[in-house]
């Protein structure tokens, strides 16, 4: 009965782990401690029950990961920052396709709440973006004629 209340605690916590971070990760490890919990509850051993959280964990993540959003298709999209990027790297976040999505700049630079910006990558959940007024960080000079 203690596995079972230990794979119960673990479930928890990566479900709090999933709702911090919102990277629909944690909620795959989640449910794979908490099919632990119940092999622990049949009786099977420890060996058993890391089995079942190891395949319910990575099935889950490579079977519908890819296919929680559309992410990839916001590259190219404008949005508004609805909050600052902070010099310290620490992610703002923008306004798109009705959702927030956590933000960061190209080169790390900071940017100010309410500036218009262009994404330009995806880094896992977190979208890459530049002000729309800039040129695109690695784009190449314009020999002049």
């Amino acid at each position: 009965m203690t596995a079972f209340w230990f794979w119960i605690i673990v479930a928890i916590a990566l479900a709090i782990a999933e709702v911090m971070t919102v990277a629909f990760f944690a909620a795959f490890l989640s449910l794979g401690a908490l099919g632990a919990a119940v092999v622990s509850l049949l009786g099977f051993g420890l060996f058993v029950q890391a089995i079942v959280l190891g395949v319910i964990g990575v099935v889950g993540i490579f079977a519908a990961r890819p296919l929680q959003s559309g992410a990839e298709s916001m590259v190219g999209q404008r949005a508004v920052l609805t909050d600052p990027i902070l010099a310290s790297g620490q992610p703002g976040h923008v306004k798109i396709a009705g959702e927030l999505w956590p933000a960061i700049t190209e080169d790390g630079s900071p940017l100010p709440a309410t500036t218009p910006v262009i994404v330009t990558d995806l880094r896992s959940t977190v979208l890459v973006v530049r002000a729309a007024s800039l040129p695109p960080a690695s784009s190449p000079s314009m020999p002049s004629v």
